[in-house]
């Protein structure tokens, strides 16, 4: 089973209801859809599907590689999304100039939890520089005004994560992203210097009203990452 979404859904999903409606788990969702790539939607979907493929940032007009992808998911003994995601990054990588623009993970979502609990334990420790924390020192995922899309490894990094701390959250990231890629740069807006291969919201580049909205996705109800 199989979900494509297409680019509306990069900023009109709701996301508890887009999880609620899906009745059945999934053995995998791809999202052809930009700025998907966040560890609020791999944790919305964590008891909705086995592993999901997303771009952090936008993607650009081809998109996935359909050339390709049917045979990667129908045309083997096991689907390949894995196969199809790599397929999409090679495609831009290849490409020169502005073109050469991609992000992409593939994240086990039945391993989401070990990495809550930690981003719990930090949220709570580095709540005061998260909520402070200038949005120009954080990897940003985002062009124009969509600035809600950030690391989350460069933003607990920039709050002040000690080594130790840092090696646990790579462990806990290296358990769930299976899979991720991303070009150096995009779109000549911003070089890629950090990839997770999660974005997350950042509580101190946010208005008071997406910040209680946010309250109710189930990524902040398990780390408290917005008092």
């Amino acid at each position: 089973n199989v979900i494509t979404g297409d680019d509306n859904l990069s900023y009109e999903i709701d996301l508890p209801a887009f999880a609620d409606a899906i009745p059945e788990p999934f053995d995998y969702i791809l999202f052809d859809a930009c700025l998907m790539g966040g560890v609020e939607v791999a944790y919305q979907l964590r008891d909705k599907c086995g592993l999901v493929g997303f771009s952090q940032t936008e993607v650009l007009a081809e998109g996935l590689n359909y050339k390709t992808l049917v045979n990667h998911l129908l045309g083997q003994t096991e689907p390949g999304p894995v196969q199809v995601c790599d397929d999409f990054y090679a495609y831009y990588d290849a490409q020169n100039g502005v073109e050469r623009s991609a992000t992409v993970s593939v994240v086990d979502c039945s391993m989401m939890e070990p990495l809550a609990k930690l981003c719990a334990e930090l949220f709570d420790r580095y709540n005061a520089s998260i909520s402070t924390l200038p949005s120009s020192r954080v990897q940003r995922y985002y062009r124009y005004s969509y600035h809600w899309f950030y690391d989350l490894e460069s933003i607990l990094v920039e709050a002040g994560i000690s080594a130790e701390e840092l090696a646990l959250l790579h462990d806990a990231l290296n358990e769930c992203v299976v899979y991720k890629a991303a070009t150096p740069s995009f779109m000549d807006s911003f070089d890629i210097d950090v990839c997770s291969g999660f974005s997350m919201f950042l509580p101190s580049h946010g208005g008071a009203r997406l910040k209680q909205y946010y309250k109710q996705l189930d990524w902040n109800i398990a780390t408290g990452l917005v008092k």
